[in-house]
């Protein structure tokens, strides 16, 4: 199996708007935790169904497994960012298209990093509302629409590569 060149990618402005996005949310992320953590009860929902609704219940220190939780796959796929050598590709890596995959690539993985904060700082938030009783759950379409937004990603890709087979 060849390696991959190692290459250094340059962020954009978007790219650089996309990280500073998700920095700033998982600051959010850790200041809503703080915030409402004195006033919540002792007990407060720590899983959710299918339906969205609270089927399982545990201290309210379990807020800070989330929070640890989301901190770690911020960190990880930062990491991941300065290491598109080593990812998976559906086409063979060359000196010639590096370039472009790595930084196809990276800003896949901003968004991934992106996204995934959003929902863990929606969970959070519900979790909270819910156990101050100000919401039931999760609401009915939540697993439908993380599934829908969590490929995201992947369309931001399907356009290129698709454009890649028609022009060979």
């Amino acid at each position: 199996m060849a390696k991959n060149p190692i290459l250094k990618i340059t962020s954009t402005s978007l790219d650089r708007c996309i990280d500073g996005i998700s920095l700033l949310l998982l600051v959010a992320f850790l200041g809503l935790t703080a915030y409402y953590y004195a006033s919540l009860p002792e007990t407060i929902p720590t899983h959710y169904n299918a339906a969205g609704e609270p089927d399982a219940y545990g201290h309210k220190a379990s807020l800070f497994l989330l929070v640890g939780i989301a901190l770690f796959i911020f960190i990880l796929l930062r990491y991941f960012q300065t290491k598109p050598h080593l990812y998976n590709y559906p086409t063979t890596i060359t000196e010639e298209n590096a370039q472009e995959q790595y930084t196809k690539a990276v800003r896949m993985m901003r968004f991934l990093n992106l996204i995934t904060l959003v929902i863990f700082f929606y969970l959070q938030y519900q979790t909270i509302q819910t156990a101050l009783g100000s919401s039931e759950g999760l609401g009915s379409y939540f697993l439908v629409i993380i599934l829908a937004v969590s490929l995201l990603p992947l369309l931001f890709l399907l356009p290129s590569k698709k454009k890649q087979i028609t022009s060979k």
